[in-house]
């Protein structure tokens, strides 16, 4: 049951990713055609969609802390936890006997790496 939750959780964020790709394109096409009607030089147009985008990158992160947040909660995992650095995991991991080689999937992520 965990598997599915995640798995439609997975399915809703990418759901949610596109929809605000779709609304952050169609509200770059409504400013070009606004911009437009404005008289500026290139500079200042590319401010005005640098700080729009930046505006946008603002707005989808707040967007994605919230859903984390909810996820988070959901699952039982405490606001405050601390998942720790990835060497932090990869030497619990050593010290509870798991070896990366062992297994395929990982194997194959760590020749991918050595090339």
């Amino acid at each position: 049951m965990e598997k599915e939750t995640l798995e439609t959780i997975a399915q809703r964020l990418d759901q949610l990713e596109k929809t605000v790709a779709e609304l952050s394109q169609k509200l770059s096409s409504v400013v070009e055609k606004v911009a437009t009607d404005i008289p500026m030089g290139p500079e200042a147009r590319a401010k005005m969609r640098g700080a729009e985008a930046l505006k946008n990158s603002k707005r989808e992160a707040h967007i994605t802390e919230k859903i984390l947040d909810e996820l988070f909660e959901k699952l039982g995992i405490p606001p405050d936890f601390d998942p720790g650095t990835i060497e932090e995991l990869h030497e619990s991991m050593r010290q509870h006997g798991i070896r990366a080689e062992d297994n395929e999937f990982s194997r194959a992520i760590i020749e991918e790496r050595e090339k």
